[in-house]
């Protein structure tokens, strides 16, 4: 997942995952944008920081999206709404994810350690998706669940705790 060429074919990508969405589909142009800096060689990046410092204050302060432009996020991530929605720098997320308003995504103390999303997970609004843990390729997180163990690839998972409700094949 964490390929250089990503943020290249990753924007055009996204800008089709968000159509209809402007707030996606800004939020989206500038993460590659300030993920194409952070990549220029031998310190160079530092001409970029005010970008960098731009994103954080716009993407993240003003409207309410923390994502980190050091996260490791494939290529096609759909932004829905968007408000409220927070990806731990380290989480990895494989292409063509679904996220809505009011997500988060991250560790779980004391069990350090932070989820790896595989391609094409769809995250219901308000879920919560916290610790070492791995979602499959396809799996549903339903709205307001709390996900806190693995979840196997077709699962659609729903409730707190996050149990599976149905397994697509």
């Amino acid at each position: 997942m964490d390929n250089p060429e990503t943020a290249k074919t990753g924007i055009f990508q996204d800008w089709h995952a968000n159509e209809g969405s402007p707030k996606g589909r800004f939020v989206m142009l500038f993460f590659r944008l300030c993920q194409r800096i952070r990549r220029l060689p031998s310190g160079l990046w530092i001409l970029g920081s005010p970008v960098l410092g731009l994103y954080v204050l716009l993407v993240h302060w003003i409207m309410g999206i923390e994502i980190d432009y050091r996260s490791d996020i494939g290529a096609g991530l759909c932004i829905r709404h968007g408000t409220g929605l927070v990806v731990h720098p380290d989480v990895r997320m494989g292409v063509a994810c679904i996220l809505r308003q009011g997500v988060t995504i991250g560790d779980r103390l004391p069990r350090k350690g932070v989820p790896v999303l595989s391609d094409n997970v769809n995250v219901g609004a308000g879920a919560l998706i916290l610790g070492p843990i791995r979602v499959g390729e396809g799996a549903v997180i339903g709205a307001g669940s709390v996900v806190i163990n693995d979840v196997a690839a077709g699962s659609v998972v729903a409730g707190n705790p996050a149990r599976t409700i149905r397994h697509e094949a």
